[in-house]
């Protein structure tokens, strides 16, 4: 007779693997859509954050996203604020891009269609900043954010970085892993 721990854990251990099996198989077309910043915070308190923020997510063909951020900076709000990635589906997960991600986490949870991006600054106090977006269907009309948002799509299709670092269908994706939060074990 196998003792009521081991069962428990053994239930735990599989119940485990079919919320990893599921993140891993999360289609990254739930992932696709525009999100505008909740919040902003860090550790400890500083002014290294976002007063206003909107990610764009497009998918470019059948592995590859582009992730555009458009955002301002509490401290220093006319100063250029912005960003894109790309990210890579593979048969166990969907990943960032290896170029200047190594300081970052991303989390998306398909449940409340929320993105939350962790990351580490390089500063004396090693802060951590910790930056939640929430899906949106409104139509992005703050003229800094358009503004950010054209010159990072303009930077991600830039001949300049096509020519130096070669196409994002050719760059390594296997360092940063995007997580999706656990779902519901009656989920599929």
């Amino acid at each position: 007779m196998t003792p009521f721990s081991k069962r428990l854990g053994a239930a735990a251990a599989a119940a485990f693997t079919l919320c990893t099996s599921a993140s891993a198989q999360a289609p990254m077309s739930t992932l696709v859509g525009d999100y505008n910043l909740a919040s902003s915070a860090t550790v400890p308190a500083s002014s290294w954050g976002y007063s206003k923020g909107r990610i764009s997510v497009k998918q470019l063909d059948d592995q590859h996203l582009l992730i555009v951020l458009s955002c301002e900076w509490k401290r220093e709000p006319k100063a250029v604020c912005g960003d894109y990635f790309y990210a890579q589906q593979r048969d166990d997960g969907l990943y960032l891009q290896d170029m200047n991600t190594f300081a970052m986490r991303l989390y998306f949870d398909p449940a409340s269609r929320k993105l939350t991006i962790i990351s580490r600054g390089a500063d004396a106090k090693a802060s951590v900043r910790h930056d939640v977006f929430a899906a949106t269907s409104a139509p992005l009309v703050d003229p800094a954010l358009v503004r950010r948002m054209k010159r990072e799509l303009s930077n991600a299709d830039s001949k300049e970085n096509r020519r130096v670092f070669g196409p994002y269908t050719k760059w390594d994706y296997q360092e940063n892993r995007i997580e999706f939060q656990r779902q519901s074990l009656t989920t599929p």
